[in-house]
């Protein structure tokens, strides 16, 4: 179902927004959370082997990262979906400020690769006539609210502007260079952005009818759901059957599915999770840090954590299927091991 707010009800998100921000959020991930402003997977080297002709899109919204890389190589009409309904908000700014702004006032007011501050309110004015009626009130209002404090705004609003604007060179290219910037600005000039809002099981349910797509980008989301407490190979195996029954059958025929990507997947780390779960399939009780149980150098080393093991079920049910790509890219700079390098899924419509 796609959330296209009014004035009042954007109006009514900033307030909601605002609040929680105060409280320092009642859920870091829920329906008002708080927004990326740089994605946080090597996006510039995955898009690339999903394929050169796109036309509609597919992604998570978050930061709109993924989006425009999409755009990049093609996509005109972006749909985005995302539980924080007031990301509609985040995304609708990026877009006009991208549209309009010089690269440089673009990376001062959205990037912020060294201060670690951004929304700064002088290159605000610089887009706000531009923006929809309802993203103007929306930011009119939290500027409001927040006396037009910048830096409070970017502390309480975004998740770690400066850890992850150190590394937005290694996920994005748009904003690289001149050349890059300004070839990115016209093809989103273009473009069409839609916005779903919608938790990823919910997607069968809130899709547009009639919609296939040539390009699907699911992030990190699974992640979030096989994750702390409850690391299953069930949970593994029920996202990929997700992908399988309802989203893959949404892909044109040449179109494909980043269904996961991996942070700091060290291949070794999994062989070695592998074997102890061989050896003791129920001696596995994972946590958001360590698995518990483990008696190896005191107790635990870098990499055998509960995301590894999510990983690892992961990586055990995709490659028993058919055409499915393993792409490695540069890390990103997160994951719980010393490896160098992450690795995002790549897979094809399944044609019979």
């Amino acid at each position: 179902m796609l959330y296209q707010p009014t004035i009042a009800e954007a109006v009514n998100d900033s307030n909601i927004v605002f609040d929680e921000a105060c409280k320092n959020w009642s859920s870091y991930f829920g329906q008002y959370s708080p927004f990326y402003h740089i994605a946080t997977e090597t996006v510039r080297e995955y898009i690339p082997s999903m394929g050169n002709s796109f036309n509609t899109a597919l992604t998570i919204g978050a930061s709109g990262d993924q989006g425009i890389a999409l755009i990049q190589r093609g996509a005109k009409d972006i749909y985005f979906f995302e539980l924080n309904r007031a990301d509609i908000h985040l995304l609708s700014l990026k877009k006009t400020a991208l549209e309009t702004l010089k690269r440089k006032d673009f990376m001062d007011f959205l990037i912020a690769e060294n201060n670690g501050v951004i929304m700064d309110y002088r290159l605000y004015q610089k887009i706000r006539v531009r923006l929809l009626p309802p993203t103007r009130a929306f930011w009119d209002n939290l500027y409001e609210l927040f006396r037009y404090n910048n830096k409070a705004m970017t502390i309480h609003l975004f998740r770690d502007v400066k850890k992850y604007g150190k590394n937005s060179r290694t996920v994005n290219d748009y904003y690289s260079n001149n050349e890059n910037y300004y070839s990115t600005q016209r093809k989103v000039a273009e473009s069409k952005w839609h916005f779903i809002e919608s938790d990823f099981y919910d997607l069968d349910k809130t899709l547009p009818d009639g919609i296939n797509f040539d390009a699907i980008v699911l992030s990190n989301i699974y992640e979030y759901i096989n994750y702390g407490n409850d690391v299953s190979r069930e949970n593994a195996i029920k996202y990929l059957q997700f992908i399988k029954n309802i989203l893959l059958p949404r892909l044109t025929i040449n179109g494909s599915c980043m269904s996961a990507y991996l942070y700091r997947f060290d291949e070794d780390i999994n062989r070695q999770i592998n074997e102890q779960l061989r050896t003791d399939p129920n001696g596995w009780v994972s946590s958001s840090e360590y698995i518990a149980g483990l008696d190896l150098i005191k107790k635990y080393f870098t990499g055998y954590t509960g995301q590894n093991v999510a990983y690892h079920y992961l990586y055990d049910e995709i490659s028993k299927g058919p055409g499915v790509q393993k792409v490695k890219t540069k890390a990103a700079g997160f994951g719980m091991s010393n490896a160098t390098t992450d690795m995002a899924f790549i897979q094809k419509k399944i044609v019979h």
